[in-house]
């Protein structure tokens, strides 16, 4: 890593080091190039993209996304290599987030891996498991909401906090209680209010520190019974909400369907309840589809996952690589199904 990265994380810990953070350590960032595809890479990267996909050089899945001050800022877990001897699957090797960012979709920045499990003392001595992050802004604090293991080995989800995107994120210290489950994703209204989406298909809203919740998690209910209990349409994983023109947009994750992936429902509020529109996402490449749905100067866009053979990183673990396509609406506020291309 640059010297002046180096320094520039330095400089902000007399800042994060405050308050809620005190009793947390910092520690350097981690090396990330065993999740690195071709050769080994210094940080921050910058690369053009040339078509699908996007994150050539490095694993980059589940991409969250969001647009800040005119810049993409895209949030994504890591497909490391799978150490027989400690691992039973690739899942349980994934480990630290990257960030990457771009000002025009073309030029782009990772700014390497800002968050790992061993940042978090609650966590499973055991490592890795840090699955799909969800990230915000709020009052000019970054917030990065992780699953991860506790040393139960339930699933739960923490909060990491920060003032830059970039980090470094700095654990609250606990995770949220009476929440469970993965795939965190934070929403923030209009009216600054922000709500957290989660697995079992849940919903609650946050606190304004935004690292505990305000009321009970509710169940989302997002179509009609019969699509609800169809197991290839209904709700699985991936929650994302995203609004335009007033309207909320309510999407998921369906990976045991064969064709379509990617599925929606509208409604007039944050909670719900929705009504169930049909697909938006097809089946990705070797990848179950983890979207995430933002506008960019205009045009909207769909950033989702693939993971194919051709990429060496695929032979080692399943070396899943971030994409995105082109969104767009009809007349009426509905979603056309998203193309993939490459």
């Amino acid at each position: 890593m640059k010297l002046n990265k180096i320094g520039a994380r330095l400089a902000l810990i007399p800042l994060i080091m405050v308050g809620w953070a005190q009793g947390n350590e910092l520690k350097a960032p981690k090396s990330t190039n065993d999740a690195t595809v071709l050769g080994k890479l210094e940080y921050p990267y910058t690369f053009k993209y040339e078509g699908n996909p996007l994150s050539r050089m490095h694993s980059a899945a589940d991409p969250d996304v969001n647009v800040w001050d005119g810049v993409v800022w895209m949030y994504c877990s890591q497909d490391r290599k799978v150490d027989p001897a400690k691992h039973k699957h690739h899942y349980d090797a994934m480990d630290g987030y990257h960030a990457f960012s771009s000002t025009d979709l073309i030029n782009w920045t990772d700014h390497g891996e800002i968050f790992h499990s061993s940042d978090v003392k609650w966590a499973w001595e055991k490592g890795g498991f840090l699955w799909a992050p969800g990230a915000a802004r709020k009052a000019g604090k970054y917030y990065l909401y992780y699953p991860l293991k506790d040393k139960a080995g339930r699933w739960r989800v923490g909060v990491a906090v920060s003032d830059s995107p970039t980090g470094p994120f700095v654990d609250s210290g606990r995770p949220l209680a009476g929440l469970e489950g993965i795939d965190p994703k934070v929403f923030v209204d209009d009216d600054g209010q922000a709500y957290i989406y989660n697995n079992p298909g849940v919903v609650a809203k946050l606190k304004p520190s935004m690292i505990e919740l305000a009321e009970e998690a509710r169940k989302i209910v997002y179509a009609p019974e019969e699509i609800m209990k169809n197991e290839t349409l209904q709700y699985l994983e991936g929650p994302y909400l995203h609004k335009r023109n007033g309207r909320y947009y309510f999407s998921y994750t369906n990976w045991k369907n064969k064709t379509d992936q990617g599925f929606y429902a509208i409604g007039t509020n944050p909670y719900g309840p929705f009504e169930w529109k049909g697909a938006v996402g097809p089946r990705p490449a070797g990848a179950q589809d983890h979207h995430s749905i933002v506008e960019f100067k205009g045009q909207w866009y769909y950033f989702y996952h693939i993971a194919e053979k051709e990429f060496p990183l695929y032979k080692e673990s399943q070396g899943r690589i971030a994409c995105y396509d082109k969104l767009y609406y009809n007349e009426d506020g509905t979603m056309q199904l998203v193309r993939h291309t490459r």
